[in-house]
């Protein structure tokens, strides 16, 4: 019975999964590009984040409390609506207003906030114990995949098949490039594919609250930060453990689109090139996680991934390189998503099922604050201006070896 649960909600989330890819790559892209604004992305992703804060504090409530099978499918026929919307005033009314586009963007950052929180709540109530580690390799393989096919997508969309293809000396005309407003319209319908295979699925959440108010909602935070602070070991590792993600998801919005283009003069085939060569890494660390975990211990795991991940971006800028670029991409996808399985099986083993939504919420808040600063911090023009972009590569190294340290004393205090 539950085989066939975990089969239906891994099946339904490949389509809004590739929509999501999409997104991600073509609208920071676009404002880098196309618009040349991505100083103003940066700042309205800073107050996005900002927000974001409060709508993931929120959102881990209704996850422990509301049917998680209807958070999912709200989530995917509300986005669907927006970008039905934002698609249409583009290519039919010719509205080309940079705040819908990024209005878009905005709902697909407010969908991510709750729909992985919510899927592995939802896989850990599902899934046996003893398969925590198995289901959130499985989730990231598939995660993963999905954003090579929707990386791959976008380039092509993008750019149209005879650009993207041209680079690698193949002839290839199937179609023209895309403008933002048509990616946007099979976005909404990726989002109704993804609604109507879950819509089957027979689950029923052992609580069916209809509303939640505000102090309920503050209640339930704070019963969630009362164990995080009777376990403070999992309080340290949940804030340390997310620092790759933290800077990751930094760097892909403001940072990665202005190297690509001003450090290797590069276009958006590159961008959409190295999420490729990410996810593949990706794939790669949702196959052989498992099995380091057996020998090397959770936190010190951790630590290795954070160092090799500030190792792998020094090398990426120092060198300047495509192919030094592509091995970095493709190292940092295995570290990052590394990182994900570990702290998550880390969490599945150790936080209730009950719990596991708001206090996963509660790490995404403070991990969107640290993202928060650093957002703004590079939405500085400055940092767009020729090569700089590289000092901000820089700064974030930093901050992943400054993470590091409380993970080391907690490790120390062992021996």
């Amino acid at each position: 019975m539950y085989s066939r649960k975990i089969l239906q909600l891994l099946l339904s989330i490949i389509p809004s999964g590739i929509a999501q890819g999409i997104t991600v790559i073509a609208v920071p892209w676009y404002f880098t590009d196309s618009l040349n604004q991505s100083s103003t992305f940066s700042f309205w992703l800073g107050i996005l984040t900002f927000l974001g804060l409060f709508w993931g504090l929120y959102a881990g409530v209704l996850i422990d409390k509301m049917n998680r099978k209807n958070i999912l499918l709200n989530t995917n026929i509300v986005s669907s609506l927006i970008f039905l919307s934002v698609g249409i005033s583009n290519v039919l009314f010719k509205v080309n207003n940079e705040f819908l586009i990024f209005l878009a963007f905005s709902c697909c950052s407010f969908y991510y906030m709750i729909f992985f929180p919510n899927l592995y709540a939802l896989a850990q109530e599902l899934t046996d114990r003893k398969n925590y580690v198995k289901i959130n390799s499985i989730i990231e393989i598939q995660s993963q995949t999905i954003s090579v096919v929707a990386a791959l997508m976008c380039g092509i969309l993008i750019s149209g098949s005879q650009t993207f293809f041209n680079y690698f000396n193949i002839d290839l005309l199937l179609f023209k490039q895309w403008e933002i407003g048509e990616v946007f319209l099979l976005n909404s319908l990726l989002y109704l594919a993804s609604y109507l295979i879950l819509f089957p699925m027979h689950y029923q959440h052992k609580e069916n609250i209809k509303k939640y108010y505000i102090n309920n909602v503050i209640k339930e935070i704070k019963n969630s930060m009362l164990f995080l602070k009777k376990h403070k070991s999992i309080l340290i590792y949940g804030i340390c453990s997310q620092i790759i993600f933290a800077f990751l998801i930094v760097e892909l919005f403001t940072l990665l689109p202005l190297f690509v283009k001003n450090c290797l003069n590069e276009s958006l085939v590159i961008f959409s090139l190295a999420d490729v060569t990410y996810c593949i890494g990706a794939i790669v660390s949702g196959i052989i996680t498992m099995q380091i975990l057996k020998k090397i211990h959770t936190i010190d795991f951790t630590i290795l991934l954070i160092i090799i991940t500030g190792y792998s971006f020094l090398l990426m800028i120092i060198i300047k390189k495509l192919l030094v670029f592509f091995i970095a991409s493709f190292i940092i996808g295995i570290t990052n998503a590394s990182a994900r399985i570990t702290r998550m099986s880390y969490f599945f083993q150790r936080i209730p099922n009950h719990l596991i939504g708001r206090t996963n919420t509660i790490f995404n808040s403070i991990n969107s604050v640290i993202r928060n600063v650093l957002i703004f911090i590079f939405s500085y023009s400055w940092f767009s201006n020729s090569m700089n972009v590289v000092f901000g590569y820089k700064l974030g190294i930093v901050v992943l070896i400054v993470f590091t340290i409380p993970l080391i004393i907690i490790q120390l205090k062992k021996l």
